[in-house]
């Protein structure tokens, strides 16, 4: 399916609309609303089981080659495939804001032994620093189930799913993330995706 034969339908429409008000939230407003909203405000700390099995360890670099090796994976896959990189980027949005909800509601305190995760290229945007209650869900397995979910190749998408499970593993292990925080990220995913997937019309064929 061409853009233009996509572009036909309304809601891939409206899709792209609110993709590009979404990235405008996201450059504009979401540095503040980390900053200024959710690091001022009083959250819970947990006891989480899992986490106290692991002596806290610096696996920045290796979770960030995944997420980007996959990331630079999927351009190439999907670059022939208009409709899954509009479902693909209108999930990755959609649970963006849905996590600015729930890090506003359920605030969470990070571990207080959590080694802080070093993004290069988000750096690059946000230099002030790292915020530390980023938790509630987490951003990272969300965007790698995005990727697992608009893969086509059997082989890729497998590769992408031992990634996201280690990746999810890592985090723990580094505790920068509790283990619900982990465990809900693609299960909101999932249903994020596959609604919007109901909704831009399941006669689209790609």
């Amino acid at each position: 399916m061409t853009w233009n034969e996509l572009l036909k339908s309304l809601s891939v429409r409206w899709a792209i609309v609110f993709c590009l008000l979404s990235l405008l939230i996201v450059i504009f407003y979401l540095p503040h609303f980390y900053g200024h909203v959710i690091e001022p405000k009083s959250g819970v700390y947990l006891n989480d089981i899992f986490l106290n099995l692991f002596t806290p360890f610096n696996w920045s670099v290796l979770i960030f080659s995944m997420i980007y090796i996959s990331i630079l994976q999927t351009i190439f896959s999907v670059a022939r495939r208009p409709y899954f990189i509009v479902l693909g980027l209108t999930t990755y949005f959609a649970v963006t804001l849905i996590r600015m909800g729930t890090m506003y509601l359920v605030t969470l305190e990070p571990p207080v032994d959590m080694i802080f995760l070093t993004d290069p290229l988000s750096t690059k945007f946000y230099p002030n620093g790292t915020f530390a209650k980023d938790m509630f869900f987490s951003g990272h397995v969300s965007t790698m189930m995005v990727l697992v979910l608009i893969e086509k190749n059997k082989w890729a998408r497998r590769v992408k799913i031992g990634f996201t499970f280690a990746i999810g593993v890592l985090l723990a292990w580094q505790h920068v993330h509790y283990t619900i925080d982990i465990l809900v990220a693609p299960l909101v995913t999932s249903v994020v995706f596959y609604s919007l997937k109901n909704i831009l019309g399941p006669a689209i064929k790609d």
